[in-house]
């Protein structure tokens, strides 16, 4: 039998406040926004970290013709964005609440 009020309000699992519409155990849009934001933020400083040290081995491993410098700054680019991406997801999941 359904509620004639609709979807009810559920608690953020994170701050408590209730939301309509809200599965249960999930984050409210304010704690969710304020999670990515700190996801964001510590993505970045890993993967600029990751890439830094993909760009010294490039500088130090490929040879110093032109081709393979392109293919080195390609890869350092590809680095970034997949370090970025793969640490932002396990920040989504794995930081604390």
């Amino acid at each position: 039998m359904r509620l004639s009020g609709g979807l009810p309000e559920v608690p953020c699992a994170e701050c408590g406040t209730r939301v309509r519409g809200l599965p249960w155990g999930e984050l409210c849009p304010d704690c969710l926004a304020r999670r990515k934001r700190r996801a964001s933020r510590l993505a970045g400083r890993i993967s600029l970290a990751v890439t830094a040290l993909m760009a010294a081995y490039v500088a130090f491993r490929f040879p110093g013709d032109a081709s393979s410098r392109l293919y080195g700054a390609v890869l350092v680019l590809a680095t970034y964005i997949i370090v970025r991406r793969i640490a932002s997801r396990l920040a989504m999941e794995l930081l604390p609440r």
